[in-house]
């Protein structure tokens, strides 16, 4: 039987991204495992805007990311439950490569993280995340559809 201490499952706020929390939660509970939360946004809690200006681009782009930080650790908290070792862990840049950078230094045993089901054109268009962890991550991952 694998030894799984810290399960990484990386949030963006998305349907999608929740559903891996629950098979999340089954293993860390199997395991006793931790799970890391993990939130990669393009702009820091530094690019804040500190008035209240309000503006067209999507909240995670402009205005305050640690509010929207903290909505998305709190919608994710809620869904699991409450005897499981939780940790949040919010950075700043390209996910995928944030991704596995943290997941190299912090020595995760697994990550878990749900898929936007790209199609073919949008996913090579736009790169797809979770292929991305899939491919070049160093240890085991599982999608979540």
């Amino acid at each position: 039987m694998p030894n799984i201490q810290q399960i990484v499952v990386p949030i963006n706020g998305t349907a999608e991204s929740f559903k891996a929390l629950s098979l999340a939660s089954d293993l860390a509970k199997i395991y006793q495992a931790q799970i890391c939360l993990l939130l990669v946004t393009y702009f820091s809690t530094e690019t804040d805007d500190k008035s209240t200006y309000s503006s067209w681009l999507a909240t995670p782009l402009t205005g305050s990311v640690s509010r929207y930080a903290e909505s998305v650790f709190l919608r994710a908290k809620d869904l699991l439950p409450a005897n499981i070792d939780i940790s949040t862990h919010h950075l700043s840049g390209q996910p995928a490569s944030k991704i596995l950078e943290f997941t190299k230094a912090h020595n995760t045993d697994l990550i878990i993280m749900g898929c936007r089901k790209l199609n073919l054109f949008s996913s090579i268009l736009n790169g797809s995340t979770s292929r991305q962890i899939l491919e070049k991550s160093t240890c085991p991952v599982i999608i979540v559809k």
